[in-house]
């Protein structure tokens, strides 16, 4: 959740969260793991006015995301 943080903003965001966790893979007793994550986004009031339907958009945002390769931020689009 980012109060108060337009959907520009908030791709930027995940877009940062998303090549931070890209670029430092977890060092474990077998060696280096690389890790990446998939980050939906989705904005009130525009997307959902509820706390539910907000989350439900983010959600279906994280699903493009990894379908369209993993390692993604996108934004939600209303179909």
């Amino acid at each position: 959740m980012l109060p108060d943080t337009p959907a520009r903003g908030a791709m930027e965001v995940a877009e940062r969260i998303r090549h931070a966790v890209d670029t430092s893979p977890f060092t474990t007793d077998a060696g280096r793991t690389p890790c990446t994550v998939s980050v939906g986004v989705a904005s009130h009031p525009q997307d959902a006015r509820s706390i539910e339907a907000l989350l439900a958009c983010a959600d279906r945002a994280l699903y493009d995301a990894k379908a369209a390769g993993r390692n993604k931020v996108a934004q939600f689009r209303a179909p």
